[in-house]
């Protein structure tokens, strides 16, 4: 009798052994579930294999990308700062860590991590092109073209219209007109009709003093949104800036503030508009409108200043130019100010708005002098 229990002691403890799974055996199961796109059931395969070998760095780096497929971004996080530990030079660790904190509003970790990924290995083209757009998304426009170039350098079939728009727009924004030109035509030619792409080709082309094309592109967003703000206020610009038309500019902007009665933009061009009309008193209210939105508009505070020196409130005409002016010394600004100190009959204060002017190289320094020295 205790032979036979122990004989069948030991075959049941044989049957143990051989179906237990080893971590690695487990990791491997993960690895099928993950090429099957079962993310969570790899995720829990991968789970056994680390509870079995805590410090198995592959498992807690799978599980911390399935973990970012499902979204599960804490999760994610948890597991590779882990794996980051065992495996401090493996760079898809760092693509991974970067994600998670990104999508964790993590700005600051996740360029950090996308960064040292590209220290340890510069191929990983996602690593640029999250950086990129993470740039991008902060205004670092000349941080973005730099790595969004790198991507589609590594990249030069891509599809994403989304990442040759965003290289166009920061090409705008650092004055390479030419070069932005190229990237949103391969944005609209990936996307037609996109509207936001046929916005910016009309700047683009609006830039590069190219009339008929920044009106076809901008005529064309509106026909496809007639309330696409930009594209109204792109007609408006060209009317305003490339024909002269000044009291057509005002239509068209005023076709915004149906829209939306707080756009800055043609809320401040309005006003500018009626001070080229020699209307001060018209353009005020929309030049204090875009102050209410956003009071670190310089160039709203210097043309509601300029309302007042055409108005001769030559003191309510200083107390916006010396707005504008904490926020930054324009020569408009410094200018206007140094004719209201004219006026004033105040040489001391008016002969140092010259000294500012000398210190930006302005053109207006001789036209002001000539007023002092007349006073």
């Amino acid at each position: 009798m205790i032979k036979h229990c122990l004989t069948a002691a030991l075959s049941f403890l044989i049957i143990n052994v051989s179906t237990a799974q080893t971590a690695t055996q487990l990791y491997d199961e993960g690895i099928k579930l993950q090429d099957q796109d079962k993310n969570a059931e790899a995720i829990a395969s991968f789970k056994k294999a680390i509870g079995k070998d805590p410090n198995y760095k592959e498992a807690l780096y799978s599980a911390g990308w399935n973990s970012n497929e499902l979204k599960k971004y804490s999760d994610a996080l948890a597991y590779l700062q882990k794996a980051k530990t065992l495996w401090p030079n493996e760079a898809k660790v760092y693509l991974e860590l970067g994600y998670a904190c990104e999508n964790l509003d993590k700005k600051t970790e996740a360029i950090e991590n996308y960064n040292k990924c590209l220290s340890l290995d510069d191929g990983y083209a996602l690593a640029y092109k999250y950086l990129g757009i993470l740039y991008y998304d902060t205004y670092d426009y000349k941080k973005s073209l730099v790595n969004i170039s790198s991507y589609i350098e590594l990249k030069p079939d891509t599809k994403d219209d989304d990442i040759y728009y965003r290289k166009g727009v920061s090409e705008n924004e650092l004055e390479q007109y030419s070069d932005a030109l190229v990237s949103i035509k391969k944005a609209d030619e990936l996307k037609p009709n996109n509207v936001k792409f046929l916005n910016e080709l009309g700047y683009t082309y609006y830039m590069l003093k190219n009339t008929d094309d920044a009106l076809k592109y901008y005529n064309k967003a509106v026909s496809i949104d007639p309330k696409s703000q930009t594209g109204l206020n792109g007609i408006a610009d060209v009317s305003r800036k490339l024909k002269k038309e000044t009291t057509e500019a005002i239509k068209l902007y005023r076709k915004t503030l149906e829209i939306n009665p707080k756009n800055t933009k043609a809320n401040y061009w309005i006003g500018w508009c009626y001070n080229e009309l020699e209307k001060p008193t018209e353009a005020i209210p929309y030049l204090k409108r875009v102050i209410a939105e956003d009071d670190k508009y310089v160039a709203a505070y210097t043309e509601l200043g300029y309302c007042d020196y055409s108005l001769k409130n030559y003191d309510e005409a200083l107390s916006n130019f010396k707005k504008a002016m904490a926020i930054e010394k324009t020569e408009l600004g410094l200018y206007y100010a140094g004719l209201c100190y004219v006026e004033k009959k105040q040489k001391s204060d008016a002969v140092k708005m010259v000294s500012e002017l000398k210190a930006l190289d302005s053109e207006y320094v001789e036209k002001l002098q000539k007023l002092i020295d007349k006073m």
